[in-house]
């Protein structure tokens, strides 16, 4: 889903891409990317990207997840209120609604013990292996405050630049279903009582009554993987999952 209110917004401010890749740390492409729906925004980006848009936090995160108000308030025009929290001004979006703020707790808050398991990197097609070890635990996000099973992977390699660059961190829950265009890890099992299970990040198409469909980023390439060959599917967790909007 393209971002074009991105742009518009900090054309609104007199603000640069640069600017706002320089405040995350990232090249300016990445930002292209964004607005034109080609990499997603990381939970730990949207504070930074909301205090650069001189926006509010849910607002941001409404914008992205593409939820609109037409069917709510039937209104198409933009409005200026004023972020209590961050005591300024900010825009409201045609189309954008935003939710009532759950009672979450701060970030700050929530205890550091969501697992990260290591990683070993593979081959060439973007797969690697998970050693099952804890290498270290993470900040849980505000989302994930009752759910027991989520863990963390650091990505391994590009098959899914831009959306996911080797390095970032990932929060997947197995107790999530795969829908169709989600982001998912797929364990596979074992070739043998001594080998350790490979897994991909990938996206999920869909499967038959043999065959788990799925595709990736760089290069572009549909995958088929036999049923018979997967252990598990997990769902990687939108950022609006893991900030409980």
């Amino acid at each position: 889903m393209r971002n074009d209110w991105l742009a518009r917004r900090l054309k609104e401010l007199g603000k640069t891409g640069q600017g706002l890749a320089n405040a995350l740390g990232i090249n300016k492409s990445r930002i292209s990317e964004i607005i034109g729906g080609r990499r997603g925004v990381k939970a730990d980006e949207i504070i930074t990207i909301s205090n650069y848009l001189e926006m509010n936090e849910r607002e941001v995160i409404s914008l992205l997840s593409g939820v609109t108000a037409n069917s709510h308030t039937g209104s198409s025009e933009a409005v200026s209120t004023t972020d209590s929290h961050h005591g300024r001004a900010h825009g409201r979006y045609s189309g954008a609604f935003v939710p009532e703020p759950k009672d979450l707790p701060p970030p700050s808050t929530m205890p550091v013990d969501v697992p990260v398991y290591g990683t070993v990197v593979g081959g060439a097609d973007g797969d690697f292996e998970m050693n099952g070890d804890v290498i270290d635990r993470v900040r849980r996000p505000a989302g994930l405050t009752n759910a027991r099973n989520a863990f963390a992977l650091y990505v391994v390699g590009t098959s899914m630049s831009p959306r996911y660059d080797e390095g970032d961190l990932i929060f997947v829950h197995p107790g999530r279903p795969a829908v169709t265009g989600s982001d998912v890890v797929i364990e596979l099992h074992a070739k043998d009582e001594f080998g350790r299970p490979k897994a991909l990040l990938k996206t999920y198409r869909g499967k038959t009554p043999t065959l788990l469909l799925l595709s990736q980023l760089n290069p572009k390439a549909d995958i088929e993987i036999p049923l018979t060959d997967v252990k598990q599917v997990i769902r990687v967790l939108r950022t609006n999952e893991l900030l409980g909007v």
